[in-house]
């Protein structure tokens, strides 16, 4: 008998063959669909209202230069444009499916990645933990086009996973995974804006894993090349638009700001680790997760498949702060694909483990602390209660609600029309300037209610609500021109109502012009 332990590949025991494994992966992905449609109904939040305003805009307009207003490329909006067309009016989870079907196929595709080079075992709890991770489960809830790109970049990179292992037992890699790593790529770069990342991610982490691939010395670096090539020319309407974005400073991306060494170390520590909060429970998840991946890195380094997902992520963290230095993009929504790179490399070291009892119990581990994760980060899922306040405000007879900046406004009118079944909001919506933030809004905010010398009209039995959220807070913008300075500026999203006085002081304390409430105006007619 041979003493060479089996491959990581080869499934140990008869505990998990090839028909129970099939079984088990079925029974995952009900657990996974099961969270994340029977927690996905809470309300939308400003963002996804906003992909519903995009959804509503025709085909031809989406796929135009008027996208240089939104950094978000068209590819979801066009999916959700056509859910809608084909189901009509839904609720959220509804409008959640398309991106929760996007991180069920995720979990497939990863799972499907891993089991060829790690072995089933460890690739069904890789899977598991996609499962029942809360930052997964948050970002498959979102009506934003993250899910989809994480699909993409997952697709793109197993892709390459499938080179370099054919690589590895000497045979050339077929066209097939070619294909599907410049078709993930591609698709990527039309998800989200800063797909075009993976690019040099990819083709860095690659020559590094390989040098099979590095320019001249290796003998497949044309292919790879030839491949970089295909994805540039493919990605090349969304390079377009981006680049006339970065003609002039873009108000769209202006609340982004570089977090500096510590802060974005920070922010990549739960952003790309299966967690979504950086509070001490979460912290120690992470630090299970990281340390995890390290062991597997170290004890399967021989793998080019280990090598290619710890260059990877390590490249991945190089290029986004090295990016930021020029146009900050650190925020959590842009890193959560990474998860794939750890989640892979806590997969190599689980399938070293040769026992099946210290199997289990290594796996039951990480599963229940990411488990445990999902039920103390869930609380915290729903930002924004627009369904609960304008619900509210739509009980009395006379409601306006004072939003920040035509962003605002955009998404009040949004919102209300979707809760009310897409009839006319019967809400006043009255205008603050705001930050200039929202360009994309530009144009399409309603506006607010005016007589025709100019001043606030509305009725005196008017009921006040306001949305206060993160640096758009209308009250707070009032209180500093010394108005309903008896209201107080509380901490919730949606506050009101307020009656006849705060009524009758606003419209005293200000005047309308160019369909916004301004706070200093000459009391002249407007045109």
């Amino acid at each position: 008998m041979s003493g060479v332990a089996p491959a990581p590949r080869q499934a140990r025991g008869r505990w998990f063959g090839a028909e129970q494994g099939v079984g088990v992966v079925a029974i995952i992905l009900l657990l996974a669909a099961a969270l994340r449609f029977g927690l996905a109904n809470y309300s939308l939040s400003f963002d996804e209202y906003a992909s519903l305003f995009f959804a509503h805009q025709p085909f031809a307009r989406l796929w135009s230069s008027w996208m240089v207003r939104e950094t978000n490329p068209a590819l979801f909006y066009s999916i959700l444009r056509g859910w809608i067309l084909l189901i009509g009016q839904m609720g959220p989870v509804m409008l959640r499916v398309p991106a929760i079907i996007a991180s069920l196929l995720t979990i497939v595709v990863t799972y499907r990645g891993l089991s060829r080079v790690y072995g089933k075992q460890a690739a069904t709890v890789a899977a598991l933990l996609l499962a029942v991770s809360a930052q997964q489960i948050f970002y498959a809830q979102q009506v934003r086009g993250y899910s989809f790109f994480a699909l993409a970049i997952t697709f793109s990179f197993f892709s390459l996973v499938s080179i370099v292992t054919a690589n590895d037992t000497g045979n050339r890699s077929r066209i097939t995974a070619w294909l599907g790593y410049v078709g993930g790529a591609v698709a990527a770069v039309y998800f989200h804006s800063t797909g075009f990342l993976w690019l040099p991610i990819a083709t860095v982490g690659l020559m590094i894993a390989d040098r099979r691939f590095i320019p001249v010395l290796g003998r497949d670096w044309l292919r790879l090349a030839a491949a970089d090539a295909a994805i540039v020319v493919g990605s090349a309407w969304a390079i377009y638009i981006a680049y006339h974005q970065m003609l002039a400073p873009n108000p769209n991306i202006a609340w982004l700001h570089y977090a500096g060494i510590r802060g974005s170390t920070k922010l990549f520590w739960y952003s790309t680790l299966l967690v979504r909060d950086p509070s001490h429970y979460q912290r120690t998840v992470a630090a299970v997760i990281l340390g995890g991946a390290l062991y597997g890195t170290i004890r399967t380094f021989d793998r080019s498949a280990t090598r290619l997902a710890a260059a990877c992520g390590v490249m991945a963290l190089v290029v986004f702060f090295g990016f930021s230095l020029k146009q900050p993009v650190l925020v959590e929504r842009t890193l959560v694909w990474i998860a794939v790179f750890p989640v892979t490399l806590v997969c190599a070291g689980l399938s070293t483990i040769r026992k099946p009892t210290l199997f289990l119990a290594a796996s039951g581990l990480v599963t229940a602390l990411v488990t445990i994760n999902l039920v103390v980060t869930y609380p915290d899922f729903e930002t924004e209660d627009w369904v609960g306040g304008l619900t509210r405000a739509l009980r009395s007879p006379n409601s306006a609600i004072v939003v920040s900046g035509e962003g605002g406004a955009v998404i009040a009118a949004e919102a209300c029309s979707w809760i009310t079944s897409g009839r006319t909001c019967p809400i006043a919506i009255v205008t603050l300037p705001g930050p200039p933030l929202n360009a994309w809004a530009t144009g399409y905010g309603p506006r607010t209610v005016a007589t025709r010398s100019g001043q606030l009209a509305l009725p005196a039995t008017t009921q006040l609500y306001f949305t206060q959220r993160y640096t758009e807070q209308p009250l707070d913008v009032l209180h500093k021109a010394g108005l309903l300075n008896e209201i107080p500026g509380e901490p919730e999203f949606f506050i009101g109502p307020f009656g006849p006085p705060a009524v009758a002081e606003l419209q005293r304390g200000t005047c309308v012009r160019g369909g916004q409430l301004q706070l200093s105006c000459l009391r002249t007619p407007t045109r």
